[in-house]
């Protein structure tokens, strides 16, 4: 069983995340996190969680911003080649993120 790169050295995969935050992503980024994990098929994967500006995440930005932001991080990790995962993309805008950070927990 072949284990992933990114498992095993997930203090290089950090580091080159790391460099990858803004300016580098540009201004519609406010912040990013992600994990690792498995797909809905069992394969390595790595989720990236992205909060936009709330200018970014504007219906007609949308698509723009997220390819551009995609590309980079994928161009720059090259997450499959590099580190032997697929990667997955999930956006919030930060009135959403703001939101769900005030929401009471049960």
């Amino acid at each position: 069983m072949n284990i992933a790169k990114a498992f095993i050295h997930r203090a290089e995969l950090d580091q080159a995340i790391n460099d990858l935050r803004p300016p580098e992503l540009g201004p519609n980024v406010v912040d990013f996190t992600y994990t690792l994990g498995e797909d809905w098929s069992g394969e390595p994967a790595i989720f990236f969680t992205i909060v936009l500006s709330d200018r970014a995440a504007r219906q007609d930005q949308l698509y723009k911003v997220t390819s551009e932001i995609q590309d980079v991080i994928v161009q720059h990790i090259e997450p499959l080649e590099q580190w032997g995962v697929l990667p997955y993309f999930s956006y919030r805008s930060q009135a959403e993120q703001a939101a769900l950070q005030a929401a009471p927990r049960s």
